[in-house]
Formats: structure tokens, C-alpha cells, sequence
């Protein structure tokens, strides 16, 4: 299942001279899948007040002589996309661990540690 920070995240192959789809196109679509992530990784239901999915049933225009986006590539993140708003809209809650910050003890600034050194301090 993707989170908000995976479609953040996503890099994807540039083409030019060879089909693809409309970055800006593309781009923006992201940004509102973006956006309904959130709403869910939020604690977010499923309802009028949802935002909508906005991938399902999208078509991008193509470009062949301007940059573009893989089109294959944009393809298979999009049903991966859909899958996970899918789960969502089904009333799915969000993987808590693959959406925290990894949190842990704050690693020691060097001067605290100079210090308990130069103290003989055993590191705690």
C-alpha cells in the first residue's frame, strides 16, 4: 500500500521524441492523489466528504515532441494508486508504521559528548 510520501517521492522516467504522457498533466494528478493520501492518513473516512479519487478512469494527453512522463511507467503506479485509495474508500485504515516518521532517541550532539568524555561520564 502507498503512502502520501511514496507518490511525493515517485520519480519518473522523462521521454522526448517517443510517446509519453503530459508531465504537467501528470504532475498534477499526483498532487491530488497527494492530497486524498493525506486525507486518509489522517484519520479520514470514507464519504461525501472525502475528496475524490482522483485516478480512476484519468486519461492524460500524450506528447511525442515535448518531455513527457513513461507512459507505461505512470500506467503501473497509477493501479498501484488505485489500489490503495481503493482500500480507503472500502473503509481501510492506513499502515501507521509505513506512514510515522521514524522516530527514535535523538543521537547525542558532539559537544554533549565531548564533554561526558572529557568528564569520564559512561555513556548512559
Amino acid at each position: 500500500m502507498l503512502t502520501s510520501k511514496d507518490v511525493l517521492n515517485k520519480t519518473l522516467t522523462s521521454t522526448q521524441f517517443r510517446d509519453g504522457y503530459d508531465e504537467r498533466e501528470v504532475d498534477d494528478m499526483f498532487d491530488r492523489v497527494v492530497a486524498a493520501l493525506r486525507y486518509y492518513e489522517q484519520g479520514g473516512r470514507p464519504g461525501p466528504q472525502a475528496p475524490p479519487s482522483p485516478a480512476r478512469g484519468h486519461r492524460f494527453r500524450s506528447t511525442k515532441l515535448r518531455r513527457g512522463y513513461d507512459e507505461r511507467e505512470v500506467d503501473d503506479f497509477l493501479d498501484q494508486v488505485i489500489e490503495t485509495l481503493r482500500h480507503y474508500e472500502q473503509g481501510g485504515r492506513p499502515d501507521l508504521q509505513a506512514i510515522a516518521p521514524a522516530v527514535g532517541p535523538e543521537p547525542e550532539a558532539l559537544g554533549q559528548r565531548a564533554l561526558r568524555w572529557l568528564r569520564g561520564d559512561a555513556r548512559s
